[in-house]
């Protein structure tokens, strides 16, 4: 699929975004130096917290098992980002860049564009363990990097695309519906009365109604069973051969049984795969490739940083081994 710009940014962020560990919190002031400057017990615990409330706003409850496992690897994660800022904060000072720029400010507010609104972008930096100014300080050191990768040649590009060609290819899809029941004795029930339907353009809104009224799946009394648009690999593999296999405009003639119970299909569309041509998508690969190079350069940037770094860690804040 097509990276946007934004999508890079955001795709560009996760390079920041590493998984390290660490083990219960005991120790002094200070958590972690690096390269000699502190990150405090204090900031590291405000930004646990604000993490933790924004969790719980999605449903985490860190009271549950599931939440108490949860907690140590989003500590985890919180320290890490603490560091990871700290060292690009550091090449701000050492580079002497300005996080205020318009450009910055520009890819700044493209993201918050695509997150929703300001509350719901800060809700993610604080899931991230990340501040404003951090993120603003690394898109600033993300250009400074890779601004002299400017554009991708034909070859390269066509290179790129061979490389990447199921990332342009329009999969073999079919749009459809189902009932799901407990019994197959309900399934060989719900096909009997769809077979009674004489008219063919009355079958799929009875198809609906029946969903709404008999079928067990969450949603379905909404949605009329529908399944959207299904690519192979999406579903368990008996309903994904049935899905398939099922002619368009009708409906399953015996159920399908899978772990979730029983299922009687209909098929809407059909859609074959498409290759993909290159020359109509040249400018789209051209992008993609030209962002790719760019997240590989800084890639290869931040982990030398992280390599030279001095990193020391007080007792308990150490990461797992």
């Amino acid at each position: 699929m097509r990276k946007s710009q934004v999508g890079i940014i955001l795709g560009v962020l996760a390079l920041i975004l590493v998984t390290t560990g660490c083990s219960s919190l005991v120790g002094g002031k200070w958590a972690v130096k690096v390269n000699g400057e502190s990150i405090l017990i204090k900031d590291y615990e405000s930004r646990v917290a604000e993490a933790q409330k924004t969790y719980e706003k999605l449903g985490m409850k860190f009271d549950t098992e599931e939440g108490k496992a949860a907690l140590p690897q989003i500590k985890s994660q919180l320290l890490a980002r603490m560091i990871e800022g700290k060292l690009i904060a550091q090449e701000i000072k050492a580079q002497k860049l300005d996080p205020e720029g318009a450009k910055i400010k520009e890819q700044e507010d493209i993201i918050k564009k695509n997150i929703g609104d300001d509350a719901k972008f800060q809700d993610t930096l604080k899931q991230q363990g990340m501040t404003e100014a951090e993120l603003k300080n690394f898109l600033t050191v993300y250009e400074k990097v890779t601004g002299d990768i400017k554009e991708i040649n034909d070859t390269d590009a066509k290179a790129f695309f061979d490389k990447n060609l199921a990332n342009y290819t329009q999969p073999e899809s079919v749009t459809a519906r189902h009932i799901l029941v407990k019994t197959e004795d309900e399934a060989k029930a719900i096909i009997t009365q769809l077979s009674a339907v004489k008219d063919p353009a009355a079958i799929l809104p009875m198809f609906e109604q029946l969903a709404k009224e008999k079928s067990t799946e969450p949603g379905a009394k909404e949605s009329g069973g529908d399944l959207g648009t299904i690519t192979k690999g999406k579903m368990v593999p008996e309903f994904e051969t049935a899905v398939f296999a099922q002619k368009v405009g009708t409906f399953s003639t015996a159920p399908v049984k899978t772990e979730f119970g029983y299922h009687v299909i209909f098929a809407e569309t059909h859609t074959p795969e498409v290759a993909p041509d290159f020359e109509k998508l040249k400018d789209r690969v051209k992008e993609d490739a030209l962002n790719t190079a760019k997240d590989t350069k800084f890639q290869t940037y931040f982990d030398d940083l992280q390599k030279k770094a001095k990193t020391e860690y007080a007792k308990g804040y150490e990461p797992a081994s």
